[in-house]
This record gives structure tokens, sequence and C-alpha cells, in this order.
């Protein structure tokens, strides 16, 4: 492709899209639904519970694998919005 072309020219400044920002995006969008949910009472309330509780690490969705992705700590999440106290078994700071 020629430089000059009007399709090269208005694509060259263009930064790549990193495909790994939208799924880090969801991840972050279901963390917050979450934190939402514990909010509200009901079965979202309990949802959201078992959904920070779980220990599953497989399921790329699971609290524990949203948390190793993006770097953060389960258990300082789960202590910031009084899930559990200052220690919690398995998963750790």
């Amino acid at each position: 492709m020629k430089a000059e072309t009007a399709i090269y020219s208005a694509f060259e400044d263009v930064e790549p899209m990193d495909t790994a920002d939208s799924e880090r995006n969801l991840m972050r969008a279901v963390l917050r639904t979450a934190m939402e949910d514990l909010k509200k009472g009901g079965e979202l309330h309990r949802d959201a519970c078992r959904f920070f509780l779980s220990t599953d690490e497989d399921y790329l969705f699971s609290f524990v694998s949203i948390c190793n992705h993006l770097e953060i700590s389960p258990a300082s999440i789960l202590r910031a919005i009084g899930v559990i106290g200052p220690s919690f078994g398995r998963i750790a700071a």
C-alpha cells in the first residue's frame, strides 16, 4: 500500500487496540455489579455474597480469577466491601 493513499493516511495515526482492555473492562464491570448487588436485598444480595465467597479459580469470571487477572488482592476487596474481617483463610492479601 502506498503511503499517499487516503486509507493509509486515515489509519496511520491509529493506535492498535489491545483486545485485553475489553476483557479487563468487562471483569471490572462484573466486580462493580456484584458490589452494587450487595447493597440490594433478596436473591441479588445472596448471589453477590456467593460470588465473593467462592474460591473457584477455574471459571474466567469467578471472583478469584478476576482478581488474579486484574492483579487485585481478593482479601483486600472482601475487607473493603465488608464481606470478611481482617483475615480470611485461603484468600491471601
